[in-house]
């Protein structure tokens, strides 16, 4: 089973960890691919490109081994995301509201799980919680998740800045609706 998102590429970009990938030989090639085409449309300089730069080469070095990462680069200038999408061996014994956070003893509050639906991978179920990180910083994790028999799917998006956060949130809901099988 392999997962195929139909993303917006207006708005997301999925970022690759393994190379050559789609044509793109190397990290910086793609990179440099990447933040040429940003800039020339916002008009970047040199101090953000390099900073873009590192950013996005960050964000595929720093991706799990099993994710499948997708940046919200729409303007960047203004706001990332990030988008973690896992395909992982189904855990029949466990409840899917512990799979996205039910329970979770760092919320703020108590984390209500609500069905999640309208996507190519049918029925799912989903959790906003805000928790209190180790340094007190409230943070928002929102997970989604899909039992297929074999597989769960999961996507996670976690933010410190909450109301990017929210600003983010439907294009967090429509890319995860985008989650489908591949063919």
């Amino acid at each position: 089973m392999t997962l195929h998102a139909d993303f917006d590429r207006d708005l997301w970009v999925y970022v690759p960890t393994e190379w050559p990938w789609e044509g793109f030989d190397s990290l910086e090639e793609w990179s440099g691919t990447l933040v040429g085409a940003l800039s020339e449309a916002y008009g970047y300089d040199t101090s953000m490109r390099e900073w873009l730069t590192a950013t996005v080469q960050g964000l595929s070095r720093s991706a799990d081994e099993n994710e499948h990462r997708f940046a919200y680069l729409s303007r960047p200038h203004e706001a990332i995301g990030i988008a973690s999408i896992y395909e992982l061996p189904a855990r029949p014994d466990t409840p899917l509201e512990e799979l996205v956070g039910v329970g979770d003893p760092r919320a703020t509050r108590p984390v209500v799980a609500a069905p999640f639906s309208g996507g190519r991978l049918g029925a799912g179920l989903s959790a906003t919680r805000h928790v209190t990180d180790d340094d007190g910083t409230v943070s928002v994790v929102t997970h989604w998740v899909w039992h297929l028999g074999e597989r769960d799917v999961l996507m996670i998006v976690g933010d410190f800045d909450l109301a990017r956060f929210e600003a983010l949130r439907a294009d967090y809901d429509t890319l995860a609706r985008a989650i489908g099988m591949a063919d």
